[in-house]
């Protein structure tokens, strides 16, 4: 059964059916048994990009798992031929983690990353991780009206996010759903707020008065979010 868009929360909470790409026979037969491990079903086993391309138009599955040193080209080039045309958490294996590595990824519309070796209980985080991320692509979506601009605005809202993070001292749910309730109390699209936010960082980089004051600004405005509106009245 596949998942629309936007059902699928945060924590796992059925068998997912798993697209492996993977050249790497040990590694192939390692990650099937980790995600069966987990509770999940394997539906295919793709040796090279095309396959995957093939595999996740007749196959369908709830989730990719995809090697970046994929033939013929990599795995960021498999998975950005794949969601062009469809939606699918996808999680790229790799043996690094560098900057322009990440980018790309994500620029492909992939939604997490592993460091390989890897162990069952660090690839089930990932795909809690994946499967959050995807339920905020559907969020986007739904305002953008398109994947791939919700794709290119995901990007924007990923930096401003890490911001909050930082700022705030949340975790990543956290920070997401902040700039979602403000986007829904202004009317205005997440991009928009995710690029302001950003903006505000840029002027005020570097000044530390200003940095100080915006950290109290942002430190009062969580520490009243969490005692909620009643008790910070």
């Amino acid at each position: 059964m596949r998942y629309s868009i936007a059902s699928i929360g945060g924590t796992v909470v059925r068998s997912l059916g798993v697209l492996i790409a993977e050249e790497k026979d040990m590694v192939r037969a390692r990650l099937a048994a980790q995600l069966e491990g987990l509770g999940h079903r394997v539906l295919g086993i793709a040796r090279d990009g095309g396959t995957a391309v093939a595999n996740a138009r007749e196959l369908q599955p709830d989730l990719m798992v995809l090697d970046l040193h994929l033939p013929p080209n990599d795995g960021i080039e498999a998975a950005r031929a794949i969601l062009a045309k469809q939606a699918i958490p996808s999680i790229l294996l790799t043996g690094y983690g560098a900057a322009d590595l990440v980018r790309r990824a994500q620029e492909a519309g992939i939604l997490a990353y592993l460091t390989w070796p890897v162990d069952a209980r660090s690839l089930g985080a990932t795909i809690d991780t994946a499967l959050t991320r995807y339920r905020e692509l559907g969020i986007l979506c739904e305002q953008d009206g398109d994947l791939q601009q919700a794709l290119r605005t995901r990007i924007v809202v990923e930096r401003a996010k890490r911001m909050l993070m930082r700022r705030l001292r949340v975790e990543e749910i956290a920070a997401f759903d902040y700039m979602l309730r403000y986007s829904l109390s202004t009317g205005r699209p997440m991009r928009d707020e995710a690029a302001d936010l950003l903006a505000a960082e840029e002027l005020w980089f570097g000044k530390a008065q200003i940095v100080e004051c915006l950290n109290v600004v942002l430190h009062a405005l969580a520490q009243r979010k969490a005692l909620g509106p009643s008790q910070a009245a």
